[in-house]
């Protein structure tokens, strides 16, 4: 379960083109998300190495609390893990919005918060560099032997980075293996959930 206690936090990635669902049901997403981040400003977490295991038991307890009023208004299940996965990244992402305190904590255990995803859950994909693309934030384009173009987005950091950043023109025709994790983002044009790849390696082969 703390697995997406990880995705809770790294949801903080995906706030600038998510859109706040607050505006829509505020009742609900208002009361949890207060008492949410109430129940987070009581805990010391200044200290502690297991910030997961305290996330999870502060964050549990009241998912489960507003069980029945959440499948009701927002269609999600407690004991589903797709579903249990979207709630917990619903109340991440609208505490990341709206509590400072929260954001910043984020901000401040970044690394550990990198370290703490489940390596099972990193997957890799091969292809021959096409291009970047991208506005606010930069997707990378490759083929893979298959033909088909994979699009990963460049999010944050990752080791191999540096080859991206030096002259993209210079990774023509090159192979690349990329390490990835998946993240599900609500695409407001759409308006429904897609997921996306989310780079965490790169190397050139």
């Amino acid at each position: 379960m703390y697995k997406y206690i990880a995705l809770l936090l790294t949801i903080v990635f995906s706030v600038p083109i998510q859109q706040s669902f607050a505006q829509k049901d505020s009742t609900l997403t208002q009361k949890i998300t207060t008492e949410f981040c109430i129940e987070f400003s009581k805990k010391d977490f200044s200290k502690s190495k297991g910030f997961e295991v305290e996330l999870g038991l502060l964050i549990v307890p009241i998912i489960e609390k507003y069980s029945k009023e959440i499948e009701k208004e927002w269609d999600l299940v407690t004991d589903n893990e797709e579903d249990y996965q979207r709630i917990s990244e619903r109340i991440g992402r609208e505490a990341a919005l709206g509590f400072p305190k929260f954001l910043e904590f984020i901000k401040n255990n970044i690394d550990d918060i990198n370290g703490s995803e489940d390596a099972s859950n990193t997957k890799s994909v091969s292809g021959v560099f096409q291009r970047l693309e991208g506005q606010l934030f930069t997707a990378l384009v490759i083929k893979t032997k298959a033909g088909k173009e994979e699009k990963l987005w460049w999010f944050q950091f990752f080791e191999g980075s540096d080859e991206l950043t030096k002259n993209p023109a210079n990774l023509a025709k090159k192979n690349m293996t990329i390490k990835y994790t998946e993240m599900e983002v609500y695409d407001a044009k759409l308006k429904e959930y897609r997921t996306i790849k989310v780079i965490k390696n790169l190397t050139i082969n």
